[in-house]
């Protein structure tokens, strides 16, 4: 789990990061970064899973727990300050593996040039 502070928390700031962040698609999910103007602080991370995802709120917590953990894991290598993350898994990574998406996150991020 991520601290409070990197995590993001307000409808204003994931739609700012979804509405004007730079957009990449992976084969297991959708991912949005933005470096907002007018702020100064730590990278915030948000991920979203919505009933659309799955009507079983079982398989939504267990794609959220495996992003939470891919995003811990990397941390170090997105935290560069004022840096906003909005990611969208896709229906697909329910049958997948953690490490399968851990490797398609670190080929984002080298794609973003974030690593």
């Amino acid at each position: 789990m991520l601290k409070k502070e990197n995590r993001l928390s307000t409808n204003f700031e994931f739609n700012i990061t979804r509405k004007y962040g730079k957009y990449y698609k992976g084969k297991f999910f959708h991912i949005y970064f933005l470096v907002p103007k007018k702020y100064d602080g730590p990278t915030k991370v948000g991920i979203v899973v919505s009933n659309k995802f799955s009507k079983n709120a079982v398989e939504r917590n267990r794609v959220k727990r495996v992003f939470r953990e891919v995003v811990r894991n990397n941390f170090e290598k997105i935290n560069k300050g004022n840096l906003w993350v909005v990611i969208h898994p896709k229906i697909s990574c329910t049958k997948a593996t953690y490490e399968e998406i851990n490797s398609e996150f670190n080929k984002i991020l080298q794609e973003a040039s974030f690593s």
